[in-house]
C-alpha cells in the first residue's frame, strides 16, 4: 500500500471516475485501474462499485477513504520536518580560523558571504592548528582557514590555498636595525628572541633554530608569547625580538616593525580544509568566494 497507490485511490473516490482521476493525475486509464486492482487485491475485498458512468465507494472504500487522507497527511508532514531538519543544518555554518592569519581578509570576505547569504548563521571559533584538525575530523566546524595539516586525510578532505606568507624579523621601532630594508640572522645573533614553543609551530622553529646553528649561533629565547598580540605587545615594550609570519604586520602597532630577513626561504601557505562529501550550498559558495578572492589576498599581504 504505497503513496501513489493510495493517491490514485482518493482522487477516484473524489471524482468518481477513473478517467477523470487519470487526467488529474497526468497519466492513463490503464495506469488508475491497475493501482485500484493492486489495492483491492492487497486488502482483499472490492473498494468501488463501478456503474456505467461512474464509481462509487464500497463501505470498505468508505472506511479506507479516511485513513487514506490520514496517511497522505502523515506523508507530507514527515517530508517537511525532514526538510526543515535539512535546511536547519545547512543554514549553521561553523568556521575554524588563525587568527592573525586571517586578520586582513576574512572580515570582507565574510561580510560579502553574509550579505548573499542572509539565511545563513555563520558561527566563527578562533583555533590552534591542532583544534582545527581536530575539529574537523569530528565534525564541529564545516572549514578551516590553517595552516599545513599533513595528518589531515586527502581523500577525506578538500585543499585550497588562499596565500602564501613568509617569515620577517619583528623588532622594535626604535631599534638600531628599525630602518634597513632587510636584516640578517647573523645582525641578529645577540638578540634575545620571543617565539613561539616548538611544540606550537615546530616548522617554523626548527628552520629559523638549524639557520642560526649553520651560522654558530644559537637562538637565545626569553620567553614564549601566549599567541601573536602578545608577541607584538612584547616586541614594542622592548622585551626582545621575534620572528613571525609577515601577516602579523596587520596587527602590529606603530612601536614595531617588519622587515624581511635575507636568508630565511620557509614559506607558510594559509589554505582552506573541508570534507570532499556532503558538502551544502552555503559551504560551497564561502569556498567559491575564497578561491576567486585568493590572488587579491595574496597582494593585501604582499603590499607595503
Amino acid at each position: 500500500m504505497d503513496i501513489k497507490t493510495l493517491k490514485t485511490f482518493l482522487s477516484v473516490a473524489k471524482l468518481k471516475n477513473f478517467s477523470a482521476a487519470a487526467r488529474e493525475l497526468n497519466t492513463v486509464q490503464p495506469t488508475v485501474s491497475r493501482h485500484i486492482s493492486d489495492l483491492e487485491n492487497e486488502l482483499g475485498t472490492k473498494l468501488f462499485l463501478r456503474t456505467t458512468h461512474q464509481v462509487e465507494l464500497t463501505a470498505a472504500g468508505e472506511v479506507l477513504l479516511p485513513e487514506a487522507l490520514a496517511i497522505i497527511a502523515n506523508d507530507k508532514r514527515v517530508k517537511a520536518l525532514v526538510g526543515k531538519a535539512l535546511e536547519s543544518k545547512e543554514s549553521v555554518l561553523n568556521i575554524g580560523y588563525l587568527a592573525t592569519a586571517c586578520s586582513f581578509f576574512l572580515p570582507k570576505i565574510l561580510g560579502e558571504f553574509s550579505s548573499s547569504n542572509a539565511k545563513v548563521t555563520t558561527n566563527l571559533f578562533e583555533m590552534t592548528a591542532q583544534e582545527q584538525q581536530d575539529g574537523l575530523v569530528e565534525n564541529k566546524i564545516d572549514i578551516a582557514f590553517s595552516r599545513r595539516q599533513p595528518q589531515l586525510d586527502g581523500s577525506v578532505f578538500n585543499v585550497e590555498k588562499i596565500y602564501t606568507d613568509k617569515l620577517v624579523a619583528i623588532l622594535p621601532a626604535n631599534h638600531p636595525l628599525a630602518n634597513n630594508t632587510e636584516v640578517s640572522l647573523t645582525e641578529l645573533r645577540s638578540e634575545k628572541f620571543i617565539l613561539f614553543r616548538r611544540s606550537e609551530w615546530s616548522e617554523m622553529f626548527e628552520h629559523i633554530s638549524l639557520l642560526c646553528q649553520e651560522r654558530g649561533f644559537s637562538l637565545d629565547v626569553s620567553f614564549h608569547p601566549e599567541n601573536m598580540r602578545h608577541l607584538v605587545t612584547s616586541v614594542s615594550s622592548g622585551l626582545g625580538i621575534s620572528i613571525a609570519p609577515q601577516c602579523i604586520k596587520f596587527i602590529a602597532d606603530k612601536n614595531c616593525v617588519c622587515i624581511p630577513i635575507k636568508e630565511i626561504s620557509l614559506v607558510l601557505p594559509l589554505y582552506i580544509y573541508y570534507k570532499k562529501k556532503g558538502m551544502s550550498e552555503p559551504l560551497g559558495h564561502l569556498v567559491n568566494n575564497c578561491v576567486s578572492h585568493a590572488q587579491d589576498i595574496q597582494r593585501m599581504l604582499t603590499a607595503s
